[in-house]
């Protein structure tokens, strides 16, 4: 996401504040993706910025200042960690089913 400081009236994101919907097999791949997304929304929540949900699904932030700029960043920041830390524990599970069923 670049976004120019000095032009920072509306910044729009990609929609990464919900988990994907995949096929959830197994306790634990579920309980990471109920957890992901209760960590997804808490970020959301603590952005105290104006913000619209676009009909495609992102969403326009709309800091009125560096500090909001920066929050916003942050956010969406962990907004990706925590995606990632998702990934990993799905491509885990995606592994481990495999490694199950050479058995």
């Amino acid at each position: 996401m670049a976004i120019d400081v000095a032009a920072a009236g509306e910044c729009t994101v990609e929609d990464i504040w919900r988990v994907p919907a995949v096929a959830a097999e197994g306790r634990e791949v579920r309980a990471a993706l109920r957890s992901a997304q209760r960590a997804l929304t808490a970020i959301l929540e603590r952005v105290e910025v104006p913000v619209v949900l676009r009909d495609d699904g992102r969403l326009s932030f709309f800091p009125h200042d560096a500090a909001e700029l920066a929050a916003v960043r942050a956010a969406v920041d962990a907004a990706r960690a925590v995606h990632a830390h998702l990934v990993g524990v799905l491509r885990q599970a995606a592994g481990d089913d495999a490694a199950g069923d050479d058995a």
